[in-house]
């Protein structure tokens, strides 16, 4: 019978006081485009209003599977919600922000680290992905 031993793995820990910014969690829906007009509208939709805690990160680069490479610009962590997806947006201080990766702090479901990459000012029309 096999051995049961521990693993070990980083800790990290991260409290409710470590929550200081409000943010907003919003879904992107896109319009299909007309058969003559190439563009397409996006719409977003609040549906919930979260405590975070924000870590911006320099130097660190993610890798999706087309080989193209995304800067990561923030760190987000929140309490852990099973609709929160890497199609999901954070509105923050007048700022989209694309979540790349959403993962489960520890596995016990309490908190989630969002690797996320802002895409400018909401009104700016610079959120198109």
């Amino acid at each position: 019978m096999p051995e049961c031993k521990k693993l070990y793995r980083k800790k990290r820990q991260f409290s409710l006081g470590d929550m200081n910014e409000r943010i907003t969690l919003q879904n992107r829906v896109l319009t299909e485009p007309v058969f003559n007009n190439p563009d397409f509208t996006e719409t977003f939709t609040t549906t919930a209003e979260v405590w975070a805690g924000i870590n911006t990160v320099t130097g660190k680069t993610w890798f999706d599977g087309v080989s193209t490479d995304i800067n990561i610009t923030h760190e987000i962590v929140i309490r852990y919600d099973a609709t929160v997806t890497a199609e999901t947006w954070i509105l923050f201080d007048s700022r989209r922000i694309d979540i790349l990766k959403v993962e489960d702090l520890d596995g016990r479901k309490e908190f989630m680290l969002l690797t996320c990459t802002d895409k400018g000012l909401s009104s700016a029309g610079a959120t198109q992905a």
